[in-house]
């Protein structure tokens, strides 16, 4: 039997991989939506966001003021959820058909989306950002808890309340993924966030996050991405104001509905129109925590760590957080086992220019802007399903040539997950940048993404495990098979 390359093998599955990414939807072109006539500014609302008592702001308007006759059948909707986000992994090949879909219902006419790799690494940041977690070792050091950041989402009242409730400040560690590491690079590496957890331990690790409804959290970031564009908040944070680009949406008046409007058509139209900036990143979706976990298996293996529990709103977080860490994560009871007494409020709250306000009054006409914005969060809905779906995204979500551009982007990924995988450094990799000799530059990580693609026991497989030697921990090898 002649002997494969290992370059081979590892290169035929990412020649794969390289036609999931090139979805043909995605290449559906598009223009703006018009939006000439600027809507005159109305009472702003106070809202309690990011904190406690802020139940999700939406969800009156949604339930009362969207289409009455939900078409959206519970069977559908769970095949929808299986397609879409099956055991709460991210499906990567509809990513950008959600984009299309959303542009679509903008009215766009097909024509102009610009298809750069700054436009299709924007869909692909939109879906994966994940700025990090906070990790905690319990006082007699036997369990670890991680809870997972979500802009947005409460993240800052979660945070500054564990660093206040943890007893032992050595046991504590705050992992953020700096932003020029997020914009400058593809493969992002969080070992720093797991790497103060025994790597046999790791996939008993409590995980928890904490979301709340999706278009509602995108309502909130566009809150927050124009509070931080202001001169003020420019101002008192040392930045230069003077010879400040103008975005097109920005010259609309604040707090106006017409202003809301074109920012999502800017949005859905892509980094092009958007010139992405830090802020913007507030509005991405909440399901990059779960493709940040999706990533860990195949660097850790069986040792991977899963999320345990969620929230599916941020209503009362102050209470329900601790309680959701002392219902699932043995060990923390003493510290959690009352509610946060510490309240931390974002200066955006306030909404003084009536941005906030603005988003929620386009959202409530339920017209082609709202269902843009739903089918952009099919996703969300679907991985975190303890959060109910407004009337009017069941609507948009129950449409059959949507349904059908779904199905065609799932249909079209060749990476199928076979029954049984390679077995390749199940206890995780010593070093996921470490070079596999005579490989033709490839990093373990690479060696580990082709081996869970082969069968068990396959020419390619044995090939692919001979390389345990430079990537496993010394326990490890031979134990593969």
């Amino acid at each position: 039997m002649s002997r494969i390359p290992l370059s081979y093998v590892v290169f035929a599955v990412f020649v794969a991989a390289t036609v999931v990414t090139s979805n043909l939807d995605y290449f559906l072109s598009s223009q703006f939506k018009a939006t000439d006539v600027e809507a005159t500014n109305s009472t702003n609302v106070v809202a309690n966001d990011d904190s406690d008592g802020a139940a999700d702001g939406i969800d009156g308007v949604a339930q009362s003021e969207s289409t009455k006759n939900k078409t959206l059948s519970e069977e559908r909707w769970n095949l929808l959820k299986q397609m879409s986000c099956p055991k709460q992994v991210p499906n990567q090949s509809i990513w950008p058909t959600l984009f299309t879909q959303a542009r679509i219902e903008l009215g766009f006419d097909m024509d102009s989306i610009p298809n750069t790799p700054k436009d299709i690494d924007f869909v692909n940041d939109f879906f994966t950002f994940c700025k990090g977690g906070v990790g905690y070792t319990s006082l007699d050091g036997e369990h670890h808890l991680v809870y997972l950041k979500i802009w947005k989402s409460a993240n800052d009242q979660i945070r500054k309340n564990i660093n206040l409730v943890a007893r032992k400040k050595d046991n504590l560690w705050d992992f953020d993924m700096g932003m020029n590491l997020i914009n400058s690079q593809r493969n992002r590496d969080y070992s720093e966030l797991w790497s103060p957890i025994p790597l046999s331990k790791r996939n008993q690790t409590c995980v928890v996050t904490a979301v709340r409804d999706p278009v509602e959290h995108f309502l909130s970031a566009y809150n927050e991405i124009e509070f931080r564009s202001t001169d003020s908040w420019l101002r008192t944070h040392g930045v230069n104001t003077h010879n400040k680009p103008q975005r097109y949406y920005e010259r609309y008046e604040n707090g106006t509905d017409a202003r809301f409007e074109r920012y999502v058509s800017e949005f859905i139209f892509g980094a092009s129109s958007t010139e992405p900036h830090e802020s913007i990143y507030h509005a991405f979706s909440q399901t990059g925590v779960l493709w940040l976990l999706e990533q860990q298996k195949a660097l850790m293996g069986v040792n991977a760590p899963q999320l345990v529990a969620y929230l599916p709103s941020i209503s009362n977080i102050s209470a329900t957080l601790p309680n959701l860490v002392t219902t699932n994560c043995p060990g923390f009871e003493e510290e959690f086992g009352r509610r946060f007494n510490k309240q931390f409020d974002h200066p955006s709250q306030k909404d003084e220019q009536g941005f906030y306000a603005a988003a929620k009054r386009v959202w409530s006409k339920q017209d082609a802007t709202s269902r843009a914005l739903c089918a952009l969060h099919l996703l969300d809905y679907a991985c975190f399903d303890l959060i109910p779906v407004p009337n009017l995204c069941q609507d948009v979500f129950a449409d059959e040539s949507f349904n059908d551009r779904l199905r065609s982007a799932t249909a079209t990924t060749p990476l199928k997950d076979v029954a049984n995988p390679c077995k390749f450094c199940e206890g995780g990799i010593a070093v996921l940048s470490k070079l596999v000799p005579r490989s033709g530059g490839l990093t373990c990580e690479l060696v580990r993404v082709a081996a869970i693609r082969e069968v068990n026991g396959s020419e390619s497989c044995v090939i692919v495990q001979k390389e345990e030697e430079v990537c496993c921990p010394t326990e490890q090898v031979g134990d593969s098979n």
